[in-house]
C-alpha cells in the first residue's frame, strides 16, 4: 500500500476564471490564494470550503498566450484534470509506485509553484490520469 500522500486538491482547468470562481462562491466556496505564474502563463486561484475538498482554478493570463492548459480547455470550457496530493519523501513515493508496478511517470520536471509556495512536480498514471505532488521537503 502507498502511504506518506495527504490529498490537496483537485485542478480544475477553465476558459473563464470569473465564472467559475462566481459558481464555487454560489456553492459556498470561497477564494484563499489567487496568483499570477508568469512562468507558465496561468492565473491560479485556490477555492476552499471548511470540510470540503479545495480546488484549484486554472485560466490563462492572456488569451493568445501558450500554457499547459491549451489542450485541455481548447474544446471545452473547462475540465478537471489532476488530482493533488501532498508529499514529504517523493523519490521514496516513486520506489513505492515501482516496487508495486503501478506507473507513475514524471511529465513535468518540479517547479516552484507560487499558489502553494513550494515545488511541484507532475506525474502520468494509467489508473488516474494526472497526479500533481507537493513537496514537503
Amino acid at each position: 500500500m502507498i502511504k506518506d500522500l495527504k490529498f490537496n486538491h483537485f485542478g480544475l482547468a477553465v476558459k473563464d476564471s470569473n465564472k467559475s470562481k462566481f459558481f464555487f462562491s454560489q456553492l459556498g466556496y470561497k477564494a484563499h490564494k489567487d496568483v499570477i505564474d508568469d512562468k507558465q502563463k496561468v492565473r491560479a486561484l485556490l477555492m476552499k470550503k471548511e470540510n470540503h475538498f479545495d480546488i484549484e482554478i486554472l485560466s490563462k493570463i492572456y488569451h493568445d498566450d501558450k500554457s499547459p492548459i491549451d489542450n485541455l480547455i481548447k474544446d471545452n470550457k473547462s475540465a478537471i484534470y489532476h488530482i493533488c496530493y501532498e508529499c514529504a519523501d517523493v523519490d521514496k513515493l516513486i520506489f513505492d509506485f515501482k516496487k508495486e508496478n503501478i506507473l507513475f511517470r514524471k511529465i513535468v520536471k518540479e517547479m516552484f509553484s507560487p499558489l502553494f509556495n513550494k515545488n511541484v512536480s507532475f506525474y502520468l498514471t494509467d489508473s488516474i490520469g494526472v497526479v500533481e505532488i507537493i513537496h514537503l521537503s
